[in-house]
């Protein structure tokens, strides 16, 4: 019980953020419009204790979002991933629009997660599955793990 309250209370949380304020400027936009419907029902569903409910509902509000460029903060987390044909480096993630846009910036990528790597001594090995923590530049707002299916805005 405590642990389906404590995902619905992070995922309604997630909903109460400024993107979702900034985001009414742009009433006629269908999806901002279902996200604040759904933002609705999750509230009262949390409200009367149907926690379950309400973190479903605010994952569909979340995804509602994520169909609106540049709505949803930039990702302070990426999970290295298998890509078919290729393979997952520091230059190629700090070169992601919604990383840095640039394969330089890999070394602040590096700084950030060496206590995490299993390979720390060398920056050329990183694995699937690992979470790479992404430092905010420039004050841009991050918040949340990456997700391949969402739109971000691009930093360049």
């Amino acid at each position: 019980m405590k642990t389906r309250m404590l995902i619905a209370v992070v995922a309604v949380l997630l909903l109460a953020s400024p993107a979702l304020a900034e985001g009414t400027a742009a009433q006629g936009d269908q999806h901002i419009a279902k996200a604040l419907e759904l933002r609705g029902l999750a509230l009262s569903a949390y409200s009367t204790g149907d926690y379950d409910s309400a973190a479903e509902l605010a994952r569909k509000a979340r995804a509602e979002l994520a169909l609106v460029e540049g709505i949803l903060p930039l990702p302070a987390t990426y999970t290295v991933r298998l890509l078919p044909g290729d393979r997952d480096c520091l230059t190629m993630i700090a070169a992601y629009p919604f990383v840095y846009g640039d394969w330089a910036k890999w070394t602040i990528l590096f700084r950030a997660n060496m206590d995490t790597l299993q390979h720390p001594e060398d920056a050329d090995i990183i694995l699937p599955g690992e979470v790479l923590v992404i430092p905010s530049l420039a004050g841009e707002r991050r918040s949340g793990a990456f997700d391949d299916k969402a739109k971000y805005p691009s930093v360049e």
